[in-house]
């Protein structure tokens, strides 16, 4: 039985040229999704019949669902920008009277809530992530947002562009080394925030699961607060890291954001839906400068769907989930990635 990988949504080029090409060095047979390349032809051109080639709207569930049982199926769904695997089209997907049954779904990066687990379970479907990839670029964009946000360089900037020589009319922004950055969650990510920010001369503070104790908070070089009340009473600057689960959706609402500091800032690049972006931009209307600034880069609806109901409120920085996406994290997570659908590979071979 051949072991297929389908690139639902690979980088772009040059990225794109080095993934492919470690596809082939590794024996592996790919078919390369092209719905969201604008050069489509050159990409044909410059692999041939090497590879195979599809199109497909991964948010079209029905067209996806189609083309992969007309295709006759994949072993592997490959993908990076949290294209909705839901629990039909695995199920279909993963059906033995395929050819081609799934076998895995691998994603290149840390989050898989995009992914129905449940059904992969049940269908005997491996979930394969990089953890850790895009730490460093995802604490580069933290602390990037916090030194922006804690100076009123936003504020500044825009009145500069109208005219208006408006130095003076904000109170003096504190100097890093005077801020306390509150770190909810504990993995690789916070804890490559946490390395940044005390090196920067941050005090860190850290609430976490059970497991995160206070022996686990020294040996990381942080400060452990037991409840996420207690934290966000003492930060200057709030920056969450866990993953989207059904205790952490909505674990920031209107309580939390009323225990925030006075002038605090709020970033969010773990997943939409851990904050509640309605009661954010009502607390934010209804109280300015209250929470100071916040930087949301992940949010309930994404991509072709994309609506926030944070949308135009002032001092809300809003971006495109792009936190993670540096040319070195997105290399290091297709690498990790790649590998893994190989082994994988071997494994299903030799079985």
């Amino acid at each position: 039985m051949a072991f297929t990988t389908l690139i639902l949504d690979a980088p772009g080029p040059p990225l794109l040229f080095e993934e492919v090409d470690r596809f082939l060095a590794l024996g592996l047979v790919v078919t390369l999704n092209l719905y969201y390349f604008t050069d489509k032809d050159g990409i044909r051109e410059h692999y041939g019949e090497r590879i195979h080639y599809t199109e497909i709207n991964g948010h079209d569930r029905q067209a996806f669902m189609g083309a992969v049982m007309l295709a006759g199926g994949y072993s592997v769904f490959k993908t990076r920008l949290n294209i909705p695997i839901e629990g039909e089209l695995i199920r279909n997907a993963a059906s033995p009277a395929l050819p081609t049954p799934l076998r895995a779904i691998a994603q290149a990066g840390t989050g898989v809530n995009h992914i129905d687990r449940q059904a992969a379970q049940q269908c005997g479907v491996t979930l394969l992530n990089t953890p850790g990839a895009n730490a460093i670029a995802v604490a580069e964009y933290v602390l990037a947002q916090a030194l922006y946000l804690s100076r009123d360089l936003d504020h500044y900037n825009a009145e500069t562009h109208k005219g208006c020589w408006s130095k003076g009319t904000l109170a003096p922004g504190l100097e890093f080394g005077e801020l306390t950055l509150g770190v909810v969650g504990t993995g690789s990510i916070a804890q490559e925030v946490a390395r940044k920010a005390g090196a920067l001369g941050l005090k860190v503070i850290a609430t976490g699961s059970e497991r995160f104790t206070d022996q686990v908070a020294r040996s990381l070089g942080l400060e452990r607060r037991q409840t996420l009340e207690a934290l966000l009473r003492e930060a200057d600057v709030v920056s969450i890291h866990v993953p989207l689960t059904p205790l952490t959706r909505g674990l920031f609402g209107l309580t939390q954001f009323r225990q925030m500091r006075q002038g605090s800032i709020l970033i969010n690049t773990a997943r939409g839906g851990i904050v509640d972006e309605a009661q954010l931009a009502s607390f934010m209307t209804a109280f300015p400068r209250h929470i100071k600034a916040v930087a949301i880069d992940t949010f309930a609806l994404e991509k072709d769907c994309f609506h926030s109901p944070l949308a135009g409120v002032g001092n809300a920085q809003l971006t495109p989930h792009i936190a993670g996406t540096t040319t070195t994290a997105i290399r290091k997570a297709s690498r990790q990635i790649v590998d893994k659908i190989h082994a994988l590979s071997l494994a299903a071979n030799a079985g």
